[in-house]
């Protein structure tokens, strides 16, 4: 991949400036937006974002994500470390994204720098900037937000006022290949830690403290924080790997900062909510934190040790409350292992009787196929069904026993019958392969799982059903059992991926999906390398590698090259380790002991199952036994962590007596209000992102049962809004959702459709090109109630997000016609930037004299579509479509005008257009400026002012025609 750019063109700052106003401005940004895929992604305005004034703090810290906006704010972690992090009244969080290549290419184009979210201030102007690190395949895209940013990528090369550049995430737990760029990393629970690091930094800060004096401080006063400065390293003889050594007074190892009770820091309920979309539109919950299963290729069950619970009766608040202040229409429960929350059924039934009256789904990550019963799946399928998942892992139990995972195919087949009898259309199974001491046998065994859960499927469930079989290949990581085991050569994991697709060719109800093994040789490089890795990141990055983690944009021969201009063999960190020799990241402490692990690969490499710990002895019994203090007995095998066994057994017995009284309740509550049995909108849920892709493409998942529609009387409302300011970036798709969300927080009546995938009764008029502001814009709504208009204009309008506005409510007849019949003529205002339409045009005059020759002579316009993934050409006549213009010079007549951001400037000259439908057909005004201008013109704002059905010359706008 070639970029246009050079890495550094935004110039870093020499003095600091805290506290300064120097924020990016609509026009600046709509400017780089023009030009660039999905532009709503960077346009911020969420709801509860949080606004504090940067004067008034002593601390602003930006979280910046190094992957797109659809992934990072889909994050739960940076979810709750904003919303803690804000209520601390001298903390000021902010957010920042990584630009795509075409936003990035803009930035540098401009000399903008990147800046927060919230404020739009460039991020040299912050105190600390914190990555959240959740992938191995993201180091570049941290390098291009500090260059961007004007911030030197190598620590070693920042200055006194540079902010501090941080670091946490799974990935930290092995910190070395990053270590050239983070002047310290967060290494744990971030909800504490994050705070008294910035805290400790202010009163160092206060006294002068040199920023590596300040570093070295507080890495000795708090666990968790790891600062590569402060240590050497040496060559080790046999290996030749790059080692950290205990140096003076350094902390050795850094152990990991642990949250003792994740019920201190409730989860938010007012989480962001986007204007455009992401990949999770929804309330997701954390149940636990932690998973004691053992799977033995998961760092995650390692480095998140001990379980912590949230209480039952907090979860089912923060989702209720979530719901109603977000509006989004879908909940989810979220775990490393869900069924393995003590009493996850009775949870289930409390949380799905309050949704339920509230029209939401319900979906539960990460359930263990043990932990499917028929009940649990009954409730998640009451009001919709979103996807069904079952990570079997392996191919054959002689696997699953080697990697510790505990079910069996009878586990499986059971799952599946649940699951389709239950009317699931769809069922994922996820697998992995390269394994230690796997055979051809293990990986076909994936296949027959596959055949044999498709024969269920077609037994017991509806038609039409989809097995997708998801391959992953074992990538092993620091912290982790397999940490010392081998990563497969990149072309037996080909071969064994070409066995898979073989044996699973003929049968078309399967769908067989495999990771990219250039991917995952990549994070084998980084999930397990040493510090001479950062050369490679930086070349790299360099030579224009971006979004590695995207098939799109990753280029294998970039990093090949990169390794190779680095004196990098390859293959190397991906032979087996020794396990008589230190490890490159052992002077990172995950708390559980380096012994335990090496005698749990021991039973691995023996294909020795073990059960889960914090569990029953006997894990799979319903009543296990209690000792004669009435404590259930859980497992233990001294991994090092030191949980208090008795606590916990004693919390969890509580918790069930809870949740056992919630789901009482509230299934009480839901009865006696009549909404046991409603229709509800239909499932969405997203597919794989790519970024080509205009939406994120989302599936339709029906319920088993149709439903009726909405019963009446019903009553017709027509509502006229604009849509202003940067929201003009918002596809219509994301109008309309947005729309949807903002009704659910003000609890609007809405009708539904019937059929196997209800929707609410919505109907839109014209939709507005990305990038095209609107004035007058409308809508029809069947309600189930008769509303005072005024008052449904007001209760929607204190709901919706900046840039829109509720013009008007009219209630309506039923023979009124729809929106679109009565629509066949638009107005337009075009707003030209002063000095870019004089150095295009030259003078108004000219102008005028362009636009009447065009029209005189036809005025063929060559457009460009993109169909089926392609570009294809065709010549549109616009001149009979054009019916009236005219031109206003603000700056020559002195008088204001005012655009569409509601802000008052002289410096713009305002072309008129009015353009009529004719079969069905209309020109765009970006397409009719662009034939003009020799191409689009820098700052200009295309606005909908008006649009009507032609009366001789007049336009009757669709709320006349209501009232006649």
């Amino acid at each position: 991949m070639t970029l246009a750019f050079e890495p550094s063109q935004i110039a870093a700052k020499d003095e600091p400036a805290i506290g300064a106003t120097s924020q990016i401005d609509d026009r600046v940004l709509g400017r780089l937006l023009d030009g660039v895929k999905k532009p709503g992604r960077y346009i911020g305005g969420e709801l509860h974002r949080v606004t504090k004034d940067p004067a008034s703090v002593a601390i602003r810290m930006c979280f910046a994500f190094p992957d797109s906006y659809e992934i990072g704010m889909s994050h739960l972690g940076l979810r709750i470390l904003y919303a803690h992090l804000n209520q601390v009244d001298s903390i000021y969080a902010e957010r920042a994204y990584c630009p795509f290549p075409d936003m990035e290419q803009r930035m540098r184009d401009e000399g903008v720098p990147l800046f927060s979210v919230e404020t739009r201030t460039p991020l040299s102007e912050f105190h600390v900037i914190g990555f959240s690190l959740q992938s191995e395949l993201c180091p570049t895209n941290v390098l291009t937000m500090l260059d961007l940013a004007g911030i030197p990528i190598r620590r070693e090369d920042r200055r006194e006022h540079d902010p501090l550049v941080i670091a946490g995430g799974p990935v930290v737990f092995n910190p070395e290949p990053t270590s050239d760029f983070f002047d310290a990393y967060l290494i744990g629970d971030g909800e504490e830690a994050s705070r008294q690091f910035l805290e400790f930094d202010l009163q160092l800060r206060e006294q002068d403290v040199p920023r590596a004096e300040r570093l070295a401080t507080i890495a000795k006063s708090m666990d968790g924080i790891y600062v590569p400065a402060l240590y050497d390293t040496r060559v080790d003889e046999r290996t030749g790997y790059i080692h950290v050594e205990p140096t003076g007074d350094a902390p050795w190892p850094v152990k990991k900062a642990l949250l003792d009770d994740v019920n201190k820091f409730p989860f938010p309920a007012d989480i962001l909510v986007p204007q455009s979309d992401i990949v999770h539109d929804r309330v997701a919950v954390e149940l636990a934190r932690g998973c004691t299963e053992g799977c033995r290729f998961c760092q995650a069950g390692i480095i998140y040790r001990p379980v912590r619970e949230r209480t039952p009766q907090s979860i089912v608040d923060t989702i209720v409350e979530g719901v109603d202040k977000t509006g989004f229409d879908e909940a989810s429960l979220t775990a490393l292992s869900t069924a393995d929350y003590s009493c996850v059924t009775p949870l289930a039934k409390a949380v799905m009787a309050e949704l339920q009256a509230r029209r939401t789904a319900m979906s539960v990550s990460s359930l263990r196929v043990y932990g499917i019963t028929e009940e649990l799946a009954r409730e998640i399928a009451k009001v919709r069904k979103t996807g069904f998942t079952i990570a079997p892992e392996a191919g054959t139990q002689r696997m699953r026993d080697a990697i510790n995972k505990g079910i069996s195919d009878e586990n499986i087949d059971t799952a599946a019958e649940i699951a389709f009898s239950n009317g699931w259309t769809r069922l994922k199974l996820y697998f992995m392969i390269g394994l230690p001491t796997e055979t051809d046998e293990d990986v076909l065994g994936i296949a027959e799982i596959a055949k044999r859960v498709l024969d269920i499927g077609k037994r017991l469930g509806p038609r039409g059903i989809k097995v997708v079989v998801s391959v992953s290949s074992l990538v092993p990581k620091a912290a982790s059992t397999f940490q010392w085991v081998a990563f497969d050569d990149p072309d037996e994991l080909r071969r064994k991926q070409k066995m898979l697709l073989d044996a699973l060719k003929p049968y078309r109800g399967i769908d067989l999906k495999c990771h990219d093994p250039r991917l995952s040789t990549l994070e084998a490089y980084f999930s397990r390398g040493d510090r001479s890795l950062g050369k490679v990141i930086e070349t790299a990055w360099r030579m224009g590698a971006r979004f590695d983690e995207w098939t799109e944009w990753f280029r294998e021969s970039t990093w090949l090259e990169a390794l190779a201009k680095c004196g990098i063999e390859r293959g190397r960190f991906h032979e087996a380790q020794p396990t008589d020799e230190p490890l490159i990241w052992d002077h990172i402490d995950s708390r559980v002991d380096k012994k335990w692990l090496l005698k749990d690969l021991k039973n691995g490499l023996q294909s020795r199952f073990t059960y889960p710990c914090e569990k029953p002895f006997l894990p799979k019994i319903h009543n296990p036994p209690k000792n004669s203090q009435g404590i259930t007995k859980l497992v233990c095998y001294q991994c090092g962590v030191e949980c208090d066994l008795k606590a916990i057994a004693v919390e969890r017995d509580e918790a069930k007596v809870e949740a056992d009284r919630l789901a009482e309740e509230n299934i009480a509550k839901l009865a006696a209000n009549g909404k046991a049995d409603i229709a509800v909108p239909v499932a969405v849920a997203p597919a794989e992102f790519q970024e080509d892709g205009t939406e994120i493409v989302r599936e339709e998942v029906g319920v088993q049962q149709p439903f009726e529609p909405t019963p009446g009387p019903l009553y017709r409302y027509r509502v006229c809004f604009a849509k202003r300011g940067m929201s003009r970036y918002l596809s219509h798709l994301e109008t309309s959702r947005l729309f949807q969300r903002a009704g659910n927080r003000a609890h609007w009546p809405i009708a539904y459709s019937g059929g196997f995938h209800p929707h609410p009764r919505v109907s839109y008029g014209p939709s507005l090109p990305v990038g095209v502001a609107g004035e007058r814009e409308y809508f029809d709504v069947l309600l189930t109630e008769d509303l005072d208009a005024a008052e449904f204009r007001a209760a929607l309008d204190d709901n919706l997000h900046d840039g829109f506005e509720i013009l008007d409510v009219r209630k309506i007849g039923d023979r009124v016609p729809q929106i679109e019949a009565r629509v066949d003529g638009f107005e337009y205002r075009i707003s030209f930037d002063a000095q870019q339409f004089r150095e295009r045009f030259g003078s108004v005059a000219a102008f005028v004299e362009r636009v009447r020759v065009r029209h005189a002579d036809g005025w063929s316009i060559e457009q460009t579509r993109i169909k089926r993934g392609r570009p294809k050409k065709r010549i549109f006549e616009a001149a009979e479509h054009v019916v009236d213009w005219a031109v206003f010079d603000r700056t020559a007549s002195g008088e204001d005008g005012t655009t569409d951001a509601g802000t008052t400037d002289a410096g713009t000259v305002d072309w008129f257009l009015t353009v009529q439908a004719i079969d069905g057909r209309v020109p765009r005004p970006r397409d009719l400026v662009e034939d003009l201008g020799g191409g689009w013109i820098e700052g200009t704002v295309i606005t909908r002012v008006g649009m009507g059905q032609f009366d001789g010359a007049r336009l009757v706008s669709p709320m006349e025609v209501a009232a006649t």
